[in-house]
């Protein structure tokens, strides 16, 4: 009986601390907020495509993206953001799509972009207590809930020569690892782009990630990733991106949100189902 007031306790203290969420629905709102700070040729553009007033190439200034090309015949991509209500765990939010508008273009490859850089951030805002831990299960707050998270997206991209045919491609490696396969080319010729991430102390350089979260006494882990699925359904592992020719290809960034058992209520409830085990088999044994 002992064991099974255990267990009740333990069911009340997850019931209560579903219903204190419940009354507060979401957890936190992330705000993205990157755009193109750099770039080695082209324009800065708008999203709907037009030309930015502000051509500012320094790494200051924002912008949603860049086209090049010549004759008005561009290529370009475009990066826009979203701030969704992180309502739910275990659920994908959209945090971000980057397309690449990928035609054919003419002109040297002077006019061709092979670098450009996005300065990513996410800015996170809750009525809960709590805010980015230190660590995972840690409850020491780094920052609350007015802190942002901010990576460098570093883009070397390759404008490949278009061919009669797709024989006539040039051998690639598929994923940026000498070494390895190389890419099936769908298009002649698809186009790629190799990315590196600069994240802030102590998050490492790669995607997917996670950030530590507590939030109103409950430990969280809110893993950011890219998908090439607009539900977040598949997530890309660290790579390079290949795009087909005359064709929009657009990469999505998603937040998504976990909890993290704490070790104390692990211990507790791993203690109960052993006590449940023993008792168990003393019943059978008699």
């Amino acid at each position: 009986m002992k064991h099974i007031s255990s267990m009740k306790n333990i069911t009340a203290i997850a019931l209560a601390s579903a219903l204190s969420f419940g009354a507060n629905a979401t957890f936190m709102t992330a705000t993205s907020n990157g755009g193109f700070v750099m770039k080695d040729a082209g324009e800065f553009i708008n999203l709907d495509g037009t030309v930015d007033v502000d051509q500012t190439n320094d790494g200051t200034v924002k912008h949603d993206g860049i086209r090049w090309g010549a004759d008005g015949d561009y290529s370009s991509l475009v990066l826009e953001d979203f701030a969704p209500d992180i309502d739910a765990l275990d659920t994908n939010y959209m945090l971000s799509a980057l397309t690449h508008n990928n035609f054919r273009i003419p002109g040297p490859e002077s006019l061709w972009l092979t670098m450009a850089e996005i300065l990513g951030e996410i800015s996170f805002t809750s009525v809960n207590s709590g805010g980015i831990a230190t660590g995972f299960g840690s409850a020491i707050v780094a920052d609350a809930f007015t802190a942002d998270a901010m990576s460098d997206f570093d883009i070397d991209f390759t404008e490949t020569f278009n061919t009669t045919t797709i024989a006539g491609c040039a051998p690639v490696d598929e994923d940026g690892v000498a070494g390895g396969d190389t890419h099936t080319f769908a298009t002649n010729c698809d186009d790629y782009f190799d990315y590196s991430i600069d994240n802030p102390a102590p998050l490492p350089d790669t995607l997917p990630f996670a950030i530590p979260f507590y939030i109103d006494g409950g430990h969280y882990a809110l893993t950011i990733f890219s998908s090439f699925d607009a539900d977040g359904s598949t997530v890309l592992p660290p790579g390079r991106i290949w795009t087909e020719e005359e064709k929009s290809t657009t990469l999505y960034t998603f937040a998504r949100l976990s909890e993290i058992p704490e070790p104390s209520t692990l211990a507790i409830l791993a203690l109960g189902i052993l006590g449940l085990s023993l008792s168990k088999r003393k019943t059978e044994q008699k």
